[in-house]
């Protein structure tokens, strides 16, 4: 009686979440200031036409409520350049296209964005939804029952993490979708767990006792037979069972818009060849797609501009192929500060001599350094550091390694860090194999074999080379390895996370191929807005060749001047540039020809300080409680205004102090965390609450948002 009942709790909130679904007004979607978040106005369709017409709905949450360290900033760049990737197409236009973004992504306006597209297209026309969020199982099946799994999926929105039932998951979607009459839909879902967003059955949910108590197959099958299907074809960032990462899927999938993906060279980029362009490419994650569409989708129509696949550069004849021969920088910073400590055996207590203590820091003037040292006989270590922060790697002969990460010491500080180690677990199993060259079959002698072992709490590593002959063997204990091979001039193996039993031999033999030839150079300069050449900024191009599933990375730093020049093979590339202190973002596919110098000068943006409210939001709240989200914010009694701001990518958040403003007044000055000032004026109507950060080198942002308070 107890299942029973709960599936008809379970059946009813499910009908009921439909209905509104079905009946949330359109106008309880909200606009933004932002021009490319504004919502699109619902206007009549010239039905009259009978061309096909290209209408799109995108979402890129990105920004979660009451919990910023789930938001992910590079969601709300992809969704952008989603949308003007599309708009370089000629049959794509801005007022067919809905853009919705960060905190306007709640519930209500995802429905109605699928509302306004479900007006908007017709059965001649084609319909691309896209959605990237963070994704998840709902634990359980909600009906028509059609998970294999036993748990539907559902996708977070603004509110999720404040509110868990405030997302949308994959039946709901389904049913959103099931509404358009375009002869052809793509959707794409960029999130953890995308796989499960496959689901193409059509019809709504059972109303009655009896349409429930059918199996999923027969319900299908027979339910609503009136609906109208279409050709769906739906693109998943990852597996069912999968994580998917910020920047692992996107880029590729608008780099195979751009055109790339046009493998037949027909001049349009359909649904299918943009997964097959995308899926050799993803390394981190496996992309899937259902494909229920009768012919290919096309997506967009590739014209003079969007064809030239923007290669890096302006080419000119190659004089000389070199390196920049320029060593990064390290730190000219005084190195006042101490890290000691003494490194002992976990089991015995006692010290460990001769254990390497390798220490990674960037400091506070966004310069690097490195220090190693070893334990003495009483086990003890001493090193210097500049202030900053930094991060510590233990490794001792025998023994499981420790490390410590996101650690910040002070000028002039002594810090101490002690550490026991584990000693190693028996080493009764084998890795074994040999090294030989793909092209002539000979063996390779001393490539680099490098494992790693790992539990739950411990981990170690090994290294041995090849002999003559190409063998190479390494004992090691039962559990968890990956390990690479390595030799100068060719591409690296790997063996990513091989769980070898007790007493067991493994065979890992590797057939490496030849890295291709570098007869191509990349230069250019680094500046900043402003125009000065920003030195020590670390360039690092990645080649790719998905034909043999290979790719490989070189590196080098720009000089005083801001120059580099790095040597690379013709062919397909992708940039990484970084320095810290500034913002660069530009993971797309870059092209070189062969025997060809390319340009490729850039501007950084340095890195500004960002705040946010935590508190209020969008929601109604009576004596400093939130009692539900609403379109506009309303207080009654006394709240507290907390702020943030983010962090950069070392953790730092870098605020001196906030200041905090209400109708234009400055009401409270904070200098530390929590950034918390209790707002409890009787101030009855209309106000604009006002938050200033400020950081140490004196750079500022603010953020405001209007309120209505009622005591």
């Amino acid at each position: 009686m107890k299942i029973k009942f709960l599936n008809k709790i379970k059946v009813f909130i499910v009908f009921m979440l439909f209905i509104g679904t079905c009946l949330i007004p359109v106008n309880m979607v909200r606009s933004s200031s932002n021009p490319i978040s504004t919502v699109v106005n619902i206007e009549t369709r010239n039905v009259g036409t009978q061309e096909t017409e290209y209408w799109a709905l995108i979402v890129g949450v990105g920004v979660y409520a009451d919990d910023p360290e789930q938001n992910r900033p590079l969601m709300l760049e992809e969704v952008d350049d989603f949308y003007n990737v599309l708009l370089q197409s000629e049959v794509w236009s801005e007022d067919h296209i809905k853009l919705i973004k960060a905190e306007d992504a709640t519930v209500s306006n995802i429905i109605s964005g699928f509302r306004w597209l479900d007006k908007m297209e017709d059965e001649n026309d084609i319909s691309v939804v896209y959605l990237t969020t963070h994704g998840g199982p709902l634990g359980f099946d909600l009906p028509p029952f059609d998970e294999e799994d036993k748990t539907d999926e559902i996708l977070s929105t603004y509110w999720s993490f404040a509110y868990p039932t405030l997302g949308i998951w994959d039946d709901e979607i389904n049913i959103l979708l099931n509404r358009l009459e375009s002869k052809g839909v793509c959707v794409i879902v960029d999130s953890c767990y995308a796989g499960g967003f496959n689901d193409h059955w059509k019809g709504l949910f059972p109303l009655s006792n009896k349409d429930i108590k059918k199996s999923s197959s027969e319900w299908i099958e027979n339910f609503l037979d009136d609906v109208r299907g279409q050709g769906r074809v739906v693109l998943m960032a990852s597996c069912e069972d999968e994580l998917s990462y910020s920047g692992g899927f996107a880029p590729y999938l608008i780099d195979g818009l751009r055109g790339f993906a046009d493998s037949n060279l027909d001049g349009v980029v359909t649904a299918e060849e943009v997964f097959f362009y995308t899926l050799p490419r993803v390394y981190m994650q496996n992309p899937t797609m259902y494909d229920g569409y009768e012919d290919e989708l096309p997506l967009v129509y590739l014209n003079s501009y969007s064809r030239g696949k923007n290669k890096v550069g302006n080419k000119q004849n190659i004089v000389e192929t070199k390196t920049l021969g320029f060593t990064p920088q390290l730190s000219v910073f005084q190195e006042n500060s101490i890290i000691c400590g003494y490194v002992k055996d976990n089991i015995t207590g006692n010290p460990i001599e001769g254990a390497e203590i390798n220490l990674t820091y960037g400091d506070f003037h966004e310069e690097y350094g490195y220090n190693s040292t070893f334990t003495d006989y009483t086990g003890f270590y001493s090193m210097n550091v500049a202030a900053g922060e930094f991060r510590l790697r233990v490794n001792a002969e025998g023994y499981c390694g420790e490390f410590t990460w996101h650690n910040e010491i002070g000028e002039n500080e002594t810090a101490w860090f002690n550490f026991s180690l584990y000693p190693r677990p028996p080493e009764n199993s084998i890795v074994c194999g040999y090294v030989m060259d793909n092209h002539t079959n000979e063996p390779i002698q001393g490539a680099q074999v490098r494992l790693e072992w790992g539990d739950e709490l411990h981990y170690y590593e090994n290294d041995t080379t090849s002999d003559t002959f190409g063998f190479y063997s390494m004992n090691v204990a039962a559990g968890s390895i990956y390990f690479d091979v390595r030799v100068e001039g060719y591409f690296p193996g790997f063996v990513e996370y091989y769980t070898i039993g007790e007493n067991e031999t493994a065979w890992f033999n590797f057939s490496l191929c030849h890295l291709p030839q570098e007869n191509s150079v990349i230069c250019g300069y680094i500046n900043n807005k402003t125009g000065d050449s920003i030195n020590n900024t670390r360039i690092a191009i990645e080649w790719v060749d998905v034909s043999l599933g290979n790719r490989y990375q070189n590196q080098t730093y720009t000089d005083p001047n801001g120059f580099y020049s790095i040597n690379v093979a013709s062919g397909e590339l992708y940039l990484d540039i970084r320095k810290m202190g500034y913002e660069y973002y530009d993971p797309y596919r870059h092209d070189a020809d062969e025997n060809s110098t390319l340009w490729f000068n850039v501007t950084l943006e340095q890195q500004t300080i960002e705040v946010d409210f935590l508190k209020p939001l969008r929601a109604f709240y009576k004596n400093n409680k939130r009692i539900i989200p609403y379109y506009k914010t309303r207080i009654i009694g006394s709240i507290d205004i907390e702020a943030y701001t983010y962090e950069d990518w070392y953790g730092h958040s870098r605020v001196n102090k906030m200041e905090f403003y209400i109708d234009g007044k400055l009401k409270a000055v904070v200098d530390s965390e929590p950034f918390v000032w209790t707002w409890n004026e009787k101030q009855i109507g209309k106000h604009t609450i006002k938050v200033v950060a400020y950081d140490f080198e004196g750079n500022s942002d603010s953020k405001e948002i209007v309120v209505y308070k009622f005591l």
